[in-house]
């Protein structure tokens, strides 16, 4: 009986909508990273290269 009801389930929207919900996903990371001071965006870059460990937005 489980196993009918497995088989029965129609999973063709599934694509559709991890599809729709990953592109809202970017579009939401793409927006908040435009939205980005030139500053911030300079001291997220600074990252990997400074010895000590800081929190960029701290000095907005």
């Amino acid at each position: 009986m489980l196993t009918d009801v497995i088989r029965a389930i129609d999973y063709s929207d599934c694509a559709e909508i991890a599809l729709m919900l990953f592109c809202f996903a970017f579009g939401l990371m793409f927006l908040a990273t435009m939205r980005l001071s030139r500053n911030a965006t300079e001291r997220f870059a600074a990252i990997p290269l400074s010895d000590n460990v800081e929190t960029p937005r701290d000095g907005q």
